[in-house]
């Protein structure tokens, strides 16, 4: 039996990039997976279309879903499609995020809102959401994905960097708050890795160390 098998795992912003590596990791060991992405264009929908299919491809139900992480009312409405299509969630994996990189000085305030939008006010969406079905439950996982700029900041990076370490204090709260319940809620922070997102970093804004 695989380590996942029989649970359902929800990802968002997993069409690509960590998230989509998760979500194939994930469904190797078992689990099927929902996962959400923003569409905005057709290359973006055939980009959730074909990473769809390559998970299912592994051999797990798999289904895709169009939506705004940042969207309170939208994620409500997202987790509550996804249980009727699965019938329980197991797994949260907050993965959703963006940047919108400039030093302090020059950073615009939508360029604040945004990433802090995205970022992390996505994660308190989902988990918002999906609480009230791992209570019922009484067991679940929720895995905010953080980064090492989380913990040590870097510089060009102060929206990214403040977003990441709230997903790390948000994961602890919310581990304190539903621990008793038999929900575990955790932070992983990863050092710097190579996708679409991060090659749009100008070099001297990358965390080499």
């Amino acid at each position: 039996m695989k380590l996942l098998e029989g649970k359902v795992a929800l990802i968002t912003g997993a069409a690509r990039g960590i998230g989509k590596a998760v979500a194939l990791k994930f469904a190797n060991e078992g689990a099927d997976i929902a996962f959400t992405d923003l569409v905005l264009n057709d290359d973006m929908a055939a980009g959730l279309e074909a990473t769809r299919q390559e998970i299912e491809a592994v051999g797990v139900k798999c289904l895709a879903y169009a939506g705004n992480a940042a969207d309170f009312a939208e994620t409500e409405a997202v987790v509550k499609k996804i249980h009727e299509d699965f019938g329980h969630i197991d797994i949260l994996v907050n993965n959703a995020g963006i940047t919108k990189d400039g030093l302090m000085l020059r950073m615009s305030e939508a360029q604040w809102d945004a990433v802090l939008n995205v970022n992390l006010k996505s994660a308190f969406n989902f988990i918002h959401a999906c609480s009230p079905i791992m209570l019922r439950q009484r067991s679940g996982s929720i895995i905010n994905m953080s980064s090492v700029v989380g913990v040590h900041g870097n510089a060009g990076q102060c929206n990214y960097s403040a977003s990441k370490a709230g997903m790390i204090g948000l994961a602890k709260s919310i581990a304190q708050e539903l621990g008793p319940r038999g929900i575990r809620a955790n932070a992983v922070a990863p050092g710097f890795i190579e996708t679409a997102m991060t090659a749009q970093l100008p070099r001297r804004y990358v965390l080499t160390g």
